[in-house]
């Protein structure tokens, strides 16, 4: 049995959810877990008065969020180990900074969903909004590891900063995808909007519906070829994932390869299906 927080009707005040963890959970009493405080606005409230919380912590270590989210802000953030489910539209902030275990939406979610996290795996059903996997104000390094799985689109500014990892959006993507991108591997099975890779100084960037404008003059052709690095994220995705409804036979085909941003070293790829 998992713990279960139910918010049956949605709370316009923000919530910061921050710390209601599988981790921080884990041999806590029901008593004890209503009683955990949690921002809310600018007060801190105690859990059981904002959630209807039902079941246990046990040996499956999951969390499961339901309801009306979209005020519940930070959900799974800084996780190391665990489950969270989260069943409805959640807010911002989603699997910031966490280093393990796994997240799953089926529904969407806001702005910085896995911005800096270092491991684990977050998968979405829904859409997701702007700065999806990439760096939060004031930092220099955005993904460093993990895997996270867009089934929907998502807004601009994707993947910036990325450093390692694995982003992965089954619809469109919005402008600055990668942007300042210095490794990882960003696969987008939609369209793409302007100035893709922009700053990239390495990473691969592949652009299954092409991109909206024309490439940045600062990118070069590099021939056509097909590509095994794609083929292994194709088998990884059937494999591990083969709930997330995406046509991965898509990355099975020889791809135009552009290097750059020559600007800032040039050793970044974008990868486009050949016509």
């Amino acid at each position: 049995m998992a713990l279960t927080l139910n918010q049956q009707v949605e709370n316009k005040i923000p919530i910061e959810a921050n710390g209601i963890l599988p981790e921080l959970l884990w041999g806590k009493t029901m008593d004890q877990i209503k009683s955990l405080l949690v921002p809310c606005g600018n007060e801190m409230v105690e859990l059981g008065e904002l959630f209807s919380v039902s079941g246990s912590i046990d040996q499956d270590k999951t969390v499961i969020f339901d309801g009306s989210l979209s005020n519940v802000n930070g959900i799974g953030m800084g996780m190391a180990w665990g489950f969270i489910q989260i069943c409805g539209n959640a807010g911002n902030r989603i699997g910031v900074a966490m280093s393990g275990g796994e997240i799953r939406s089926t529904a969407d979610v806001g702005a910085h969903l896995g911005s800096e996290m270092t491991g684990g795996v977050i998968v979405v059903k829904g859409d997701a909004g702007d700065s999806v996997g990439s760096v939060l104000p004031g930092s220099k390094v955005g993904v460093n590891r993990g895997a996270i799985l867009v089934r929907g689109s998502v807004g601009k500014g994707a993947g910036e900063s990325m450093r390692r990892g694995l982003l992965v959006v089954g619809g469109n993507a919005g402008d600055l995808l990668g942007w300042s991108m210095r490794a990882g591997s960003l696969v987008v099975f939609g369209m793409a909007g302007a100035d893709v890779g922009a700053e990239m100084k390495r990473g691969t960037i592949v652009l299954g519906g092409g991109f909206a404008p024309s490439l940045s003059s600062s990118f070069r052709s590099g021939g056509s070829f097909r590509m095994p690095a794609i083929s292994l994220i194709a088998n990884w995705l059937k494999r591990s994932h083969p709930d997330f409804d995406v046509d991965v036979s898509r990355l099975d085909t020889n791809f135009d390869l552009f290097h750059g941003d020559f600007l800032h070293g040039g050793r970044g790829e974008i990868l486009i299906p050949a016509n």
